[in-house]
């Protein structure tokens, strides 16, 4: 990699110019750089700082290392692979909780830098134009957790949009069995991942027919496979549907249309107005050659209805944002005109710097009243939920002590607490993953996958 000249600021046309030549530098320095210097900022104002739900991972790793069984003793609603990472992290650190952390860090800084690179390389491969990819790779930064929040500690959904994005690339560059995996890995860090792999087949499908969506479902069925097996083996495949399949069809939240629709600018404040921007890109692009871009705006669609499914965060829609930021370049290539595209990326960075903005503080006029607003239409997500046990200790003080719980629902989330009210279960219990119903697994499955039962 050639190390590039300095950065010319005489003019606008010079530093368009300059972005285009070392755009592939710009890509790794820039996104690698934001992201870890974000997470050094954060880490220092909050040393060792640990999310609950990091908590729940890094000590869900290292409590398998210790005889701790997932689905089992750990209650979930992931899928396992998060654990995987963890386990081989705690494995590394050798029982030290703070190495663990900073392991948890590193990890979760690669995978956003790496996806974020992703989507550069894929909106490259999509239009052919260097400044377009620049501008995609960018427009990820107004999900802007994904570089305020890897100081906290490892989540399932960097590398689900680490994955994700990957498969969009392999398969622009028709390598479909290695699309067909990094589908299936973004699935298994995240259901909703699943979404994407059915589109991975279809742009497979689409670009080398037969032979190219074949190659994707085998790639994506060995991944199923070996993820799965371990759990068929053991045992220990219904504790895995219960938690995995069940539980989050059962912690569906409650909302009103309204407060929905007012979470979104919550929490997105500036970085909402990237979704008109997205969908000029789809409607210029497609109307001058569809069979090209039609996946971007199939994708895009499709995950603009997550909304309404699950959406506690900004994070929640990184996969929604991966086709708005290929949207964002698609609009660029169609420009095409140096100044119009420096013109778009300059409002981009300054929706940037507003989200960033409106995200860490309150200072931007309208923030506190979108707040209160949301606060007005909104309900509780669940209603009626069993209290915590007396005496629980925080997920924090599990993870630094390296406590092997008594009670399987030692997290005690909302959707776990739901699913054991409405199942009939119990929040305090040693072990977790029984069938909930009195039909049998087999019969239960037939009879609600068949429409007319």
């Amino acid at each position: 990699m050639e190390f590039p000249d300095a950065v010319p600021v005489d003019s606008t046309r010079e530093l368009h110019d300059w972005l285009v030549d070392n755009w592939w530098v710009v890509l790794v320095a820039g996104s690698v750089g934001v992201v870890g210097l974000a997470t050094v900022v954060k880490f220092a104002g909050s040393p060792f700082y640990i999310h609950k739900d990091s908590a729940l991972f890094q000590h869900g790793g290292w409590y398998i290392l210790n005889g701790g069984t997932l689905y089992v003793d750990i209650w979930d609603l992931k899928p396992p692979l998060i654990y995987w990472v963890s386990a081989v992290l705690a494995l590394l650190s050798f029982g030290n909780m703070a190495v663990l952390q900073i392991y948890g860090i590193i990890a979760a800084v690669a995978a956003v830098s790496g996806g974020i690179i992703f989507v550069g390389l894929t909106a490259h491969r999509l239009t052919d134009d260097r400044f377009a990819a620049l501008v995609a790779a960018g427009s990820m930064l107004l999900v802007t957790s994904l570089y305020t929040f890897p100081y906290a500690g490892i989540r399932p959904k960097y590398f689900a949009f680490l994955c994700g994005a990957g498969a969009l690339y392999f398969a622009l560059e028709d390598r479909s069995l290695a699309s067909g995996v990094a589908a299936a890995l973004a699935a298994g860090f995240w259901q909703l991942g699943g979404l994407l792999a059915f589109l991975v087949v279809a742009i497979n499908a689409d670009r080398g027919g037969a032979r190219g969506a074949g190659r994707t479902i085998a790639g994506g069925l060995v991944v199923t496979v070996l993820t799965v097996l371990p759990f068929v083996l053991t045992g220990r495949t219904i504790p895995l549907f219960v938690e995995v399949v069940l539980g989050p069809i059962y912690g569906v939240e409650r909302y009103t249309l309204v407060g929905r629709l007012l979470t979104l600018i919550v929490e997105l404040g500036p970085g909402l107005l990237l979704v008109p921007i997205a969908f000029a890109g789809y409607a210029l692009a497609i109307r001058r050659d569809w069979r090209t871009y039609w996946w971007v705006a199939a994708g895009g669609g499709l995950y603009s209805l997550q909304i309404f499914l699950e959406f506690q965060g900004t994070i929640e829609l990184v996969l929604f944002f991966v086709f708005l930021a290929l949207g964002a370049g698609m609009l660029t290539a169609e420009l095409s005109v140096p100044s119009r595209q420096s013109t778009l990326a300059g409002v981009l960075v300054v929706l940037i710097l507003l989200s960033g903005l409106w995200a860490e503080s309150s200072a931007i006029p309208g923030n506190d009243a979108a707040v209160d607003l949301q606060q007005d239409h909104d309900i509780p997500n669940y209603e009626d939920l069993p209290p915590d046990p007396p005496n629980s200790p925080s997920m924090q003080e599990i993870y630094w002590e390296k406590q092997k719980p008594d009670n399987c629902h030692y997290r005690l989330g909302h959707k776990q607490k739901y699913f054991e009210m409405v199942t009939g279960g119990s929040i305090n219990k040693t072990t977790c993953g029984q069938w909930p119903y009195d039909q049998e697994p087999l019969p239960w499955v037939l009879d609600a996958l068949n429409p007319l039962s």
